[in-house]
């Protein structure tokens, strides 16, 4: 059993499982096939969004992962029904909140010259950021901030964050608020970039038992041999090895996700671009991962595999 999925940034684990209303019980969720593979394909989108990521340039231009409208439901029965769904997208106008944040300065300082502001951040705040559709009402408020640890030296290194980020809406089909709080960072190796993050999400929707989830990531990117990686501009092909694990809670029942690198996911320059354009499914051309639930018995685990700058295909796989 396999498909495959657009990526989309923002909110993710939030959306990928469907889940029947809870008790207070405190057992484990059991998580159920479908929802593993659904768990898989919303990795995918976030495993994308990281990747986006390892740069200043790129965290400024996908708003540092924070929720986007394309994950808001358009009816509470199918809130946790994979949010990633063309379907929730809004029109263009509405899906891009990048011009309503007040930056704290313009232009960012930038001590070295790097593109790593000093410190620097958007805000976003209504009624400049509130918008609407034809059914729908959305506030978006919070702030994304973005710093260099090494202000007078040139280089790649950066730290970024989530601060309250909240996209709440209010409609016919479905009222509530998806948010993301974390901290993330980028480091310099010997072989590359050293990536961490912990983000913390959350969501309420009228009617609908409310969930919550908290993603740690320890990702890294070695350039292809013969390439480098230089401050200020693209990242070269390369390979990166994303890991981590994904803790989903609904009510007081908890689910947890363990995310390892099986065959290291080869990014393409090219298929970067391609996706920036809109020509290119994701930016990597090979590689594979595995998401396990860790807290349950004969669950079986997905990969998620990619190929020639396609979407990914996850697959269940039965133990």
């Amino acid at each position: 059993m396999s498909f495959s999925r657009r990526a989309l940034a923002g909110v993710v684990a939030i959306g990928a499982l469907t889940l029947a209303a809870c008790s207070d019980s405190t057992a484990p969720l059991t998580i159920t096939p479908d929802q593993l593979q659904s768990m898989g394909s919303s990795i995918a989108s976030e495993v994308e969004n990281s990747m986006a990521q390892l740069t200043a340039q790129d965290v400024m231009a996908t708003n540092g992962g924070a929720p986007s409208f394309s994950r808001v439901p358009r009816s509470s029965a199918t809130m946790f029904r994979g949010l990633s769904l063309n379907r929730y997208a809004l029109n263009a106008s509405v899906n891009d909140i990048s011009q309503c944040g007040v930056p704290s300065q313009n232009p960012p300082v930038d001590t070295d010259g790097d593109q790593v502001p000093d410190n620097f951040s958007v805000t976003f705040a209504t009624p400049a950021c509130s918008f609407a559709d034809a059914t729908t009402n959305y506030d978006v408020t919070g702030a994304l901030r973005i710093s260099d640890p090494h202000p007078q030296t040139a280089g790649l290194e950066l730290d970024f964050a989530l601060d309250n980020f909240k996209l709440a809406f209010s409609g016919s089909d479905a009222s509530g608020y998806v948010s993301r709080n974390g901290t993330a960072s980028v480091s310099v190796t010997s072989t590359g970039l050293y990536q961490t993050a912990t983000w913390n999400d959350n969501a309420l929707i009228v009617g609908v038992t409310s969930a919550s989830d908290g993603i740690h990531w320890t990702n890294s990117f070695t350039a292809a041999q013969g390439q480098s990686i230089v401050a200020g501009q693209a990242l070269p092909d390369g390979a990166y090895s994303p890991n981590g694990s994904v803790t989903f809670q609904q009510g007081n029942r908890v689910a947890t996700f363990a995310v390892e690198t099986i065959d290291a996911l080869q990014y393409s320059a090219s298929c970067a671009a391609g996706v920036a354009a809109g020509t290119s499914l994701s930016p990597f051309t090979a590689g594979r991962i595995r998401v396990t639930v860790s807290n349950q018995n004969h669950s079986g685990y997905a990969d998620v595999s990619y190929s020639n700058c396609n979407t990914a295909t996850v697959t269940l796989v039965a133990q």
